[in-house]
């Protein structure tokens, strides 16, 4: 899976804290966005048993809010039948609750405010195979 990403005031956004939404501005003389295709990356976020009690989760009802306005907000997280790849997932990242953020809602977080502590970033091939979708429109197993 590849995303469209429009390299532009990337730092200076950044190191101001400003949402990461990338809007290409045009000059008269040529294109001031440089365009490329990245691989999709997933952001992870891990959760400690006492976190979750704590209220952790919160952040699924609240990513859930706007659906309606970005359908291509996804998290993810290893299936609950699949004890070798939770565990697996748990030693690499560490925590006992795993997720994984696409860009759209890493970046949504972000515009949100939620406090969540990304621990990693991995590319779409690093997903666990066997996933659940957590906040988002389940992908459909039919290609038109």
């Amino acid at each position: 899976m590849y995303r469209v990403l429009f390299e532009l005031d990337f730092t200076a956004r950044r190191a101001i804290g400003a949402p990461m939404f990338f809007k290409p501005r045009w000059t008269d003389r040529s294109c001031s966005a440089i365009l490329g295709l990245y691989p999709m990356s997933y952001h992870v976020v891990a959760f400690t048993m006492a976190q979750v009690r704590q209220g952790a989760l919160e952040f699924q009802r609240q990513l859930s809010a706007v659906l309606r306005e970005s359908t291509d907000l996804k998290v993810y997280s290893a299936s609950p039948f699949d004890l070798e790849e939770r565990r697996r997932v748990k030693d690499r990242f560490g925590g006992d609750v795993v997720y994984f953020f696409n860009d759209v809602a890493y970046e949504e977080c972000h515009r949100m405010g939620l406090d969540l502590q990304f621990v990693a970033e991995i590319p779409d091939e690093e997903l666990p195979r066997r996933r659940t979708v957590v906040v988002g429109m389940p992908e459909s197993k039919t290609t038109p």
